[in-house]
């Protein structure tokens, strides 16, 4: 089963546009867009379907972590002074790992080096 998503885009990308997901795909990132706790079980049963859901959740998951690294660092470059705690929390991510995505993305990993 399928699911229709429809995006209205603003800016120069502009106008709607609609996609079609599987339907564990399409509530899996319903759930996540609204924080929801729960994570469910794949109503997909056979083995194709499973697969084209997998491939998407794992393009999506990529796409994904490359915006939140990007959106990590363009924190960091608002001010020298930027709170990197906060800026941790928000990302869910360790201070070690907050200093690699910082020094991959052209940040300083250390601030007093």
């Amino acid at each position: 089963m399928t699911t229709l998503i429809t995006f209205e885009l603003p800016g120069s990308s502009g106008g709607s546009r609609t996609v079609t997901l599987p339907e564990d795909v399409a509530l899996a990132l319903y759930d996540g867009l609204t924080n929801s706790g729960k994570v469910i079980d794949p109503k997909a049963e056979g083995f194709d379907e499973l697969i084209v859901s997998t491939s998407l959740l794992s393009r999506l998951i990529a796409h994904l972590t490359l915006s939140r690294e990007r959106h990590v660092a363009a924190a960091d470059a608002t001010s020298p002074h930027a709170n990197r705690r906060a800026i941790g929390i928000a990302a869910a991510m360790q201070p070690s790992q907050l200093g690699v995505v910082l020094e991959r993305n052209g940040r300083p990993r250390n601030r007093k080096a």
